[in-house]
C-alpha cells in the first residue's frame, strides 16, 4: 500500500479492531482497546484488567459511637427500668417513708442522732418514691452525715445519686453527671445504674475498653437491667468483639424487638459475619422503626449491592442521602450501584457529590473518572484521575501497581481526546500521554505499562509523521520499539497487544521483517484476528513480496467477505503485481459493498493519479 493511502487501511483496521476484541461484550481478561489517530492508524491499549472494571468499593462500619440523641435515649430507657425495678426488686435496704409534713421532724434537733437519721432516711424515701432526686439526695446525705452507721442512708444515697447522674444524661451533660456516679460508687459499690451512667460517661469520651468494663459491672451487678445489653451490644462490635456482640444483640432484639438501634447493630454483626439476608432483614427492620435513622437504609444499600441487587441498592441510597445530604458513604455508594447497573451518568452525579463531600478521597476520584471515560467525557475523567493522583502522592504506602494504573489511565484518556479533537482540528497531546506513561512505567515495571508505553510513544511518532517532523519521530519509534519488545517478550501469556503495535512500529521503521515476525505471532496467538492477518499483508507487500501480501489478504477475506479494507489491500497488491484481472475483480467487490470511497482510490491509482 501506497504510503498515502495508508489511513484507508488502518481505519478500517480501527473498526475491525473493537469488533472482532469485544464482539459487543467487555472481557473480564486484559482488554485491548484500539485509539485511533490522526492520520487514520488504529494502535492498541491494555487495560490491567476490563476496560469497564467494577468500581471501588469502601469498606464502611458503623458509626464509632452513637449519637448524643441516641445515647440520651438509652439513658432516659435505662433510667425509667430501674426506677420501676427498685420500686419491684429493690436491690438496698429501705426504711418507712416519712412525708415532709411529719410532725416529729421539727423535734429533731432534740433527738439521739440515731433517731433523727432515720427520720431524715424515711422522708428520703418518700421523695425517691415521688422520683424527685434532688431532694432524697439532700435528706439522704444529712441522714448519712448524723449517723454514719446508717445502712439505709448509705444506699439511698448512692441510689439517688445513681438516678440524679441518669437524669442530667438524659439532659446531655456528661460532665456533670461523672462525679455523682463516682459518689454513688464509693457508697455502693454494686450499684449496677452507676455503672451504667459510668459507662455512659467513658463512652462519650471515646474510652471504650472502660466503657465496657463499666457496662459489665452493671450487668453483674443487676441482671435485669436489660437495657443495657444494646449499647454494651455496640461498643462490642466496635471493638471487634463480634461474637459477645452477637450474644447481646440477639438477647436485645428478643427482648426489645422495637428498638431500631438494637435492630441496626445486629444488622451490622450479621454483615460482618456475611449473612446477608439476616443482615438486609434487620437493617428493614430498623428503617421501619426509625424513619430518620440515615444509617439503616444506606447499611441497606450496601448489603444489596453485596447480594448484586444493585437496583434495589439504589433506592435505599436515595432513602438515605435524602435523610443526610452530606453523607458520602451514601453517595458514594449510590456511585458505586449505579456504576454496577452501567447508569454511568448517574453514577457521574453521586462521585462528584461525594468528591465535593471528601475532597482528598482518593477511590472516589476514580470512580468518578471510570464513570467519565464510560460516557465519553475524557476531558473531566482525566481531570479527575490527575485529582487522585495528587492525592496518592501523599500516601507513602499506596499501592504502586493502583498508582500505576491511574496514570496509565490518564494517558489513555489523553488519547481518546485526541479521537474527538481531531475532527476538529486540535492539536492532540501525545507528549502528555508520553509523560503519564512513563510515571506509570516507572512505578509498577509491570510489562502492561511497559505496553503502553510503547504505544504512547508510537503515537508521538505518528503525530510527529503527520507534521512532517521525521527527525523527532524517529527516536520516538525507537523507544516504542524497546518498550514493546520488552512488554511482548517477557511473558508468553501477554503478547497480542504490544505485538500489534510492535508490527506497526516496525513497519513505519522499515523494518519490514521484523514487522512479519511480530505479525505472525499475533495470528499464531489470535488466528481470528483478521485485522492482524491485513497488518502482515501490508509487511509483505512493503517488501515487494506481492505473493505473500495477497496470501494474507485473501486469508482476511475469508475469515470474512464483507472486510472491505483487505478486499481494497488485495486490489491494490494485485495491481502493483501486474495482476490486473484480479485487481479489477477485487475493485467490483468494493463497489458491491457499498465502498465506493475507497473504489475510488483505486481508480486513482490505476490511472496514474497518485506516485508510488
Amino acid at each position: 500500500m501506497t504510503k498515502e493511502f495508508q489511513p484507508f487501511g488502518r481505519i478500517a483496521a480501527a473498526t475491525a479492531l473493537w469488533t472482532l476484541l469485544f464482539g459487543g461484550t467487555v472481557s473480564n481478561a486484559q482488554d485491548l482497546v484500539p485509539v485511533s489517530d490522526i492520520t487514520g492508524g488504529s494502535s492498541v491499549f491494555v487495560f490491567r484488567g476490563s476496560a469497564r472494571p467494577s468500581p471501588k468499593h469502601i469498606a464502611v462500619k458503623a458509626r464509632s459511637t452513637t449519637s448524643h440523641l441516641q445515647r440520651i435515649e438509652t439513658a432516659r430507657k435505662v433510667s425509667t427500668q430501674y426506677v420501676a425495678l427498685a420500686q419491684t426488686k429493690p436491690r438496698r435496704a429501705r426504711t418507712e417513708a416519712v412525708v415532709p409534713d411529719d410532725p416529729r421532724l421539727p423535734a429533731i434537733p432534740t433527738m439521739p442522732r440515731e433517731q433523727a437519721s432515720k427520720l431524715f432516711a424515711g422522708v428520703g424515701e418518700y421523695y425517691m418514691d415521688k422520683t424527685d432526686f434532688d431532694h432524697a439526695i439532700i435528706f439522704f446525705r444529712e441522714s448519712s452525715d448524723l449517723d454514719n452507721a446508717n445502712a439505709v442512708a448509705k444506699g439511698g444515697l448512692s441510689e439517688a445519686l445513681a438516678f440524679k447522674g441518669n437524669e442530667l444524661l438524659v439532659k446531655d451533660t456528661a460532665e456533670a453527671a461523672r462525679p455523682m456516679f463516682e459518689e454513688s460508687l464509693r457508697l455502693n459499690p454494686n450499684n449496677s445504674p452507676a455503672y451504667y451512667g459510668l459507662g455512659e460517661v467513658m463512652s462519650d469520651l471515646g474510652k471504650s475498653s472502660e466503657a465496657i468494663e463499666n457496662y459489665e459491672k452493671a450487668r453483674k451487678a443487676n441482671p435485669d437491667l436489660t437495657e443495657i445489653l444494646v449499647p454494651l451490644g455496640v461498643l462490642y462490635y466496635q471493638q471487634g468483639e463480634i461474637a459477645k456482640a452477637d450474644t447481646l444483640l440477639t438477647k436485645a432484639v428478643i427482648d426489645q424487638p422495637a428498638d431500631a438501634q438494637a435492630q441496626y447493630y445486629l444488622g451490622m454483626v450479621r454483615f460482618s459475619q456475611n449473612k446477608n439476608p439476616e443482615a438486609l432483614a434487620a437493617f428493614q427492620k430498623a428503617e421501619s422503626l426509625d424513619a430518620k435513622l440515615a444509617d439503616a437504609p444506606f447499611q441497606a444499600g450496601e448489603t444489596l449491592v453485596r447480594l448484586k441487587r444493585d437496583a434495589e441498592a439504589v433506592a435505599e441510597y436515595n432513602k438515605a442521602t435524602a435523610l443526610r445530604d452530606n453523607f458520602f458513604e451514601a453517595w458514594y455508594g449510590l456511585g458505586v450501584a449505579q456504576s454496577e447497573l452501567e447508569n454511568y451518568p448517574d453514577a457521574v452525579t453521586a462521585f462528584k457529590k461525594a468528591t465535593r463531600l471528601q475532597n482528598t478521597n482518593i477511590d472516589a476520584y476514580l470512580n468518578l473518572g471510570d464513570a467519565y471515560r464510560q460516557v465519553g467525557n475524557y476531558n473531566d475523567a482525566e481531570a479527575s484521575y490527575n485529582l487522585a493522583t495528587t492525592f496518592i502522592d501523599r500516601v507513602p504506602n499506596y499501592s504502586k501497581d493502583e498508582a500505576a494504573d491511574t496514570y496509565s489511565k490518564i494517558g489513555f484518556s489523553i488519547a481518546k481526546q485526541c479521537e474527538i479533537n481531531m475532527r476538529k482540528a486540535v492539536p492532540c497531546r501525545w507528549e502528555a500521554a508520553v509523560r503519564a506513561m512513563e510515571k506509570a512505567a516507572a512505578l509498577s515495571q509491570n510489562n502492561v505499562d511497559y505496553a503502553n508505553l510503547g504505544w504512547a510513544y508510537y503515537n508521538a511518532a505518528k503525530a510527529d509523521i503527520n507534521n512532517k517532523r521525521p527527525a523527532d519521530a524517529r527516536p520516538k519509534l525507537e523507544k516504542a520499539k524497546e518498550n514493546l519488545q520488552k512488554a511482548a517478550f517477557s511473558s508468553p501469556k501477554f503478547i497480542e497487544g504490544p505485538l500489534m503495535n510492535l508490527g506497526m512500529t516496525l513497519t513505519d521503521l522499515g523494518d519490514y521483517p521484523g514487522a512479519v515476525d511480530a505479525f505472525t505471532r499475533v495470528i499464531t496467538k489470535k488466528p481470528e484476528w483478521i485485522f492482524a492477518l491485513n497488518e502482515l499483508g501490508i509487511a509483505y507487500r512493503k517488501m515487494n513480496n506481492y505473493p505473500a501480501a495477497a496470501e494474507q489478504f485473501k486469508k482476511a477475506i475469508a475469515k470474512d467477505n464483507k472486510y472491505s479494507i483487505a478486499h481494497y489491500n488485495l486490489a491494490e497488491t494485485q495491481f502493483q503485481a501486474g495482476n490486473i484481472g484480479d485487481a479489477k475483480k477485487e475493485y467490483e467487490t468494493l463497489k458491491k459493498l457499498g465502498r465506493n470511497d475507497l473504489a475510488g482510490q483505486l481508480e486513482l491509482i490505476s490511472n496514474g493519479a497518485v506516485r508510488r
